[in-house]
C-alpha cells in the first residue's frame, strides 16, 4: 500500500479470508476500507467472506460479528456499487433464513441499517 501497488495488494488480499475477529485483522481492514473504489467487486468478496455460513446457529457475540460485516457488504452495494437492489436480495435471504433466530436477528438490527425493512 504505501508504494501504491494496488494491483499486488488486492492479490494478496483476495486470497484472504475476513478476519475472524476484528482483534488482528484490523490493519488488513483499513486496507480493504482504501481499496474499495478502486476494487469493489474484489472487496465486495472478501467483506462476504466474512459472512460465512448464516445458516446455523451460533452464539451471540458471532451474529454481532457477522452484523457488522453485513454492514460493510451493504455499504458495498449501497455506497461504492450503488446497486441496493441487489443488497435488498441478498439481505431478505439471508432474513428469512433466520427469522427463527432472534438473537440473530436482534444483532443484525442493531448494526445493519434499515435490517428491519428488509
Amino acid at each position: 500500500m504505501y508504494r501504491k501497488e494496488y494491483d499486488q495488494t488486492i492479490s494478496i488480499l483476495s486470497g484472504m479470508r475476513y478476519p475472524a475477529r476484528p482483534l488482528g485483522g484490523s490493519d488488513l481492514l483499513k486496507i480493504a476500507s482504501q481499496l474499495e473504489k478502486k476494487y469493489p467487486d474484489q472487496i465486495l468478496a472478501f467483506y462476504t467472506s466474512g459472512l460465512g455460513n448464516l445458516n446455523h446457529s451460533c452464539q451471540r457475540e458471532t451474529y454481532a460479528h457477522k452484523a457488522k460485516v453485513a454492514q460493510k457488504v451493504r455499504h458495498m452495494w449501497v455506497d461504492v456499487l450503488k446497486t441496493p437492489a441487489k443488497w435488498e436480495a441478498f439481505a431478505k435471504q439471508i432474513k428469512a433464513d433466520n427469522l427463527r433466530r432472534p438473537a440473530f436477528q436482534e444483532e443484525f438490527t442493531k448494526e445493519v441499517p434499515s435490517w428491519r425493512n428488509v
